[in-house]
């Protein structure tokens, strides 16, 4: 198996991404889903974690529409890593996942709470790796 630092310069090449460690914007590790194809806050490093928020980010590059709620953001970029590393034959550890899964239905708590209508089900945004 590849070491972790490898496949994300391979996946990094293949998907044409541009990484800004020390970007000026924003404080966390983010995607700019426009011509840019940038990456921003993201760095290097040799553990699982860091593979699979590189593979979420590039997610959020290669299935973001403009359409989409945040929820369907979150779940489409989640999707999307969890397919990525499965053709790495990466074991992503169920925390991880369950920390993401987590995430994407409080977003969706949260935009139903603001009166948001015609969201997609809980059992359609549920990972299906799990």
């Amino acid at each position: 198996m590849k070491k972790y630092i490898e496949i994300q310069k391979e996946v990094i090449k293949d998907y044409n991404i541009n990484l800004d460690i020390n970007s000026k914007c924003r404080s966390r590790t983010h995607a700019h889903c426009d011509k840019s194809r940038r990456i921003c806050k993201w760095n290097y490093s040799n553990s699982i974690q860091a593979t699979f928020t590189l593979f979420y980010e590039i997610g959020h590059i290669e299935t973001y529409r403009n359409y989409m709620r945040r929820c369907e953001l979150e779940f489409y970029a989640t999707e999307f890593a969890i397919e990525l590393a499965n053709k790495y034959d990466l074991k992503i550890p169920i925390y991880i996942i369950d920390s993401y899964q987590n995430y994407i239905f409080r977003e969706l708590d949260k935009d139903l709470r603001r009166g948001g209508t015609n969201y997609l089900s809980k059992e359609y945004l549920t990972l299906k790796s799990l």
